[in-house]
């Protein structure tokens, strides 16, 4: 690998939407690279659910981290100032996308009332049954020459050492399980052990349904961590590529298609995906046309 990208920083939490389409986990994790090619990918703004997911993630981070000084969980009230702060933060910091008409969040009241159920059902839910040791520590470890790993677990815990990540969404994450592992692999990293890993989902409904109790998932350690070994090795492949060319794949620095493109993934649209119908990637309109 070459300058000036040097090193090259992988993100955990982008581990699990690489195998879906490559091309679109590069525009994530290399986008001012790709543009610096002389590509132009498109701007996407801001999205109300991710908004969301950062609001109670910040919520459910104060409570654990009052329960880690103190051996016990600040009153839900506590909790809930803290969302309702940081959403009102985030409404104030331009325009955001709300979900289109099939979606649950039409306006910035919907927002509200969703963070609030969530972030209480995760204080009232999942709070008691942890025992956090950090919160919200950034981790970075060399896991080769120049490719450095960095992520941010939500939560380490006692008994059994555990990870423990949170998620929000209308439905369930498809795929989990290698962001997990890339997490304990960084907490293995930095003398801690690790022996399981889990997500907590919270969903996100409709303002007028009741609040669904949040779903504790559980992955197998081993795999989680193969899983993410072999995927950091994948990106650091593409880039190396992308970078530098690929003469036995025919492939010329600058080419994007040193990353495959998977017009089938569920995200493959102008909506969701930086690289649609530009020259990066034509691949997805190629497929399904202009109206997805």
């Amino acid at each position: 690998m070459s300058a000036p990208f040097q090193p090259t920083v992988v993100r955990a939490s982008s581990l699990s939407a690489w195998p879906a389409c490559e091309r679109k986990g590069a525009t994530g994790l290399f986008f001012h690279e790709i543009e610096a090619k002389g590509f132009r990918l498109h701007r996407l703004g801001r999205n109300i659910a991710a908004i969301q997911g950062s609001t109670v993630h910040k919520a459910a981070a104060f409570g654990q981290q009052e329960k880690a000084k103190t051996g016990a969980l600040p009153p839900t009230s506590y909790v809930l100032d803290v969302a309702r702060d940081e959403l009102h933060e985030q409404s104030k910091r331009g325009e955001v996308r709300m979900d289109g008409p099939r979606g649950v969040t039409h306006n910035w009241n919907d927002a509200q009332a969703q963070v609030v159920a969530m972030s209480t059902a995760y204080h009232q839910f999942i709070g008691p049954v942890t025992r956090p040791i950090i919160v919200e520590q950034r981790f970075e470890a060399e896991v080769a020459e120049g490719l450095i790993l960095s992520g941010q677990p939500d939560l380490i815990c006692h008994e059994p050492g555990q990870v423990r990540d949170l998620k929000t969404g209308t439905r369930p994450p498809a795929s989990f399980v290698p962001q997990l592992g890339g997490y304990a692999l960084l907490a293995r990293s930095h003398d801690l052990e690790i022996d399981a890993a889990a997500i907590d989902f919270v969903a996100k409904v409709a303002t007028k349904k009741p609040q669904p109790t949040p779903e504790t998932r559980t992955a197998n350690i081993a795999d989680a961590e193969t899983a993410a070994v072999m995927i950091v090795r994948n990106i650091a492949t593409a880039i190396d590529a992308f970078r530098n060319g690929d003469e036995r794949r025919g492939i010329k620095p600058g080419d994007p298609w040193a990353f495959s493109a998977n017009p089938a993934c569920v995200l493959c649209s102008a909506k969701y995906c930086p690289a649609y119908d530009t020259e990066v990637c034509r691949e997805g309109v190629a497929a399904h046309g202009e109206g997805r």
